[in-house]
């Protein structure tokens, strides 16, 4: 059996928990930019990330404004939820060509 000594496992324990540290950070880094460029990308939408009972993390977004009968009655959400910022910008794309397209057979907002 060989012996290791507790230093040597303590320096490799401490780079791993280096690198786990430095990559959640650079995850949490990349989650607020995607967020931010969201944001700035939809303004009628406030964007968030929110965690559910089961610990999944889902991309939501609501309307600052109430969703009329008739953006409803043409698909306009009031609120949407995705599990990635992808999907979520994809869903808003969807969702401001319906906004654009209610506006544009009915008026102003």
């Amino acid at each position: 059996m060989t012996v290791i000594p507790v230093r040597a496992l303590v320096q490799v324990a401490d780079r791993n928990m280096r690198q786990v540290v430095a990559s959640a950070a650079l995850q949490q880094d990349l989650a607020g930019r995607q967020l931010s460029t969201l944001r700035n990308t939809y303004p009628a939408w406030d964007i968030d990330r929110e965690r559910d009972a089961a610990g999944q993390v889902w991309w939501t977004a609501t309307l600052r404004r109430p969703v009329t009968a008739d953006k409803a009655a043409v698909g306009v959400l009031p609120r949407v939820r995705q599990p990635d910022p992808i999907a979520l910008a994809s869903t808003l794309a969807f969702q401001s060509a319906l906004l654009y397209s209610a506006r544009s057979s009915m008026g102003p907002l």
